[in-house]
Parts: C-alpha cells; structure tokens; sequence
C-alpha cells in the first residue's frame, strides 16, 4: 500500500497524457469553427456620394462714394433801385387808369375802326349779290383775249369769295383789338394799328373802289384817334406791361 500523498511516478507519468488529450478535446470541441473572410468590397460601408458644389458668386462691387460738393456761397441781395419821379409818375398813372373811365378819343377810335370794317363788309356783301352783273363786265373788258368766259366767271368767283373772307377777318380783329385797347392793353393797341394799316394799303393800292376808300378813311381816322396825346397818356409805359 502506499501512502496518501506518496503516489507513483509511473502512475502520475500514465495520468498526464490523458489530461492533456481530454483538455486539447475540449478545447477543439468547444472552439468554434473558423469564418471566412467575407468580400472586402462588401464588407466595407458605402463611401458617401460628393455633393456637387456650385462656384459662389463673386460679391457685387460696391458703389464708389460720389464726392461732395461744396455748396456755393448764396447769391447777394440785390440792392433795391429806387425808381426816378418820372417812373413813379408814370406808375401811379397806370394804376389810376383802371379806376378812371378811358379817354373819349380812345372810345372814339373804336367806333371807327368797326365802322371802317362794316362798310368793306357790307361792300362785299352787295358785290356778291350782283356778282353776275360783275362778271359781264369783266367778259366785255376781256373782248380780244385768249381768256373764255367760264375761265373769266371761275376768277372772279374766286376773288369775291377771297375778299369776302378777308373782310369778315378785318371786321372781327379791328373790333376786338380796338376794344382791348380801350381798356389800356398795349399789345391791343400795336395789332389793331398792323390791321389798319393793311386795310387801308389794300383799298388805295389793289381796291380802288368807292366802298373800299371809304373803308380806308374811316381807319385812318380810328388810327389817328388812337395815336392821339390823350389817349396815349392813358397806356402804362413798356417797361410796366
């Protein structure tokens, strides 16, 4: 018998063996089986796709400051003119005249002026009432010429009607501007004195009739009343128009 604790050296060397042949059959039992390596490609994760990045717009140049301006210096006041006796003579009579009746030569003068274009008017009016009677004698002064009588009847027509329209033109603007004048209106008084003057030019130089020299010694006389020392004292000077 032996002893506890005092074992053979032959058993223990025969025990050794089957421990470690039961410890390597436990250990491949329990390992597990080996994996095999999975595709590299696969395995590894899908690398985020790159957002396309547009260029940034280039910033705007900034407006250039624009540079200041000195402000120029304020224009001195004119010193005030002291106006001479006569203009203020001349002053005080034109704001007298819108308070005083105007000049009976001025009145008078008007009435001249619508006389003298009343009676071309009305001249004008008979010659085209005996127009005809107008025509023949133009037929029996023209005997002996290349003219027919159709072509002599076509311009008389034409002058009558002319003059006609002429005459009612005189009448209405030496009417109205002689009136306006009357009212102490410069401009006024310079238009009807051009149509005067004209009127009484047409009917000493082209008219020559009765009626037309009548015209024209009615507006002469209108003029000359217009023009008078009395009635020109009653218009403002230029200057205060």
């Amino acid at each position: 018998m032996t002893k506890p604790g005092n074992s053979d050296p032959a058993d223990a060397a025969k025990a050794v063996p089957d421990e470690t042949v039961s410890d390597n059959d436990t250990t491949s039992s329990l390992a597990p089986d080996p994996v095999e390596p999975a595709d590299p490609a696969a395995a590894a994760p899908p690398e985020p796709e790159k957002a396309e990045t547009k260029p940034e717009p280039e910033p705007a140049p900034k407006p250039k400051a624009k540079p200041k301006l000195e402000k120029a210096p304020p224009i001195p006041a004119e010193e005030p003119v002291m106006p001479t006796a006569r203009e203020a003579a001349a002053r005080a009579q034109a704001k007298r005249r819108f308070s005083e009746p105007a000049p009976r030569t001025l009145r008078i003068s008007f009435y001249f002026f619508v006389a003298s274009g009343l009676i071309w008017l009305a001249s004008m009016v008979v010659s085209m009432i005996y127009k005809q009677d107008i025509i023949d004698a133009q037929i029996e002064a023209s005997k002996g010429t290349d003219l027919t009588p159709d072509q002599i009847a076509n311009g008389v027509t034409q002058i009558l009607w002319i003059v006609t329209i002429a005459a009612v033109t005189f009448t209405v603007f030496l009417g109205l501007f002689g009136y306006k004048a009357t009212e102490g209106t410069r401009r006024a008084r310079t238009l009807v004195t051009i149509f005067g003057v004209v009127l009484v030019l047409f009917h000493l130089l082209l008219n020559g009739t009765p009626p037309g020299i009548l015209s024209a010694m009615f507006c002469l006389v209108g003029l000359a009343l217009l023009w008078s020392p009395s009635a020109r004292r009653y218009f403002p000077p230029r200057e205060l128009r």
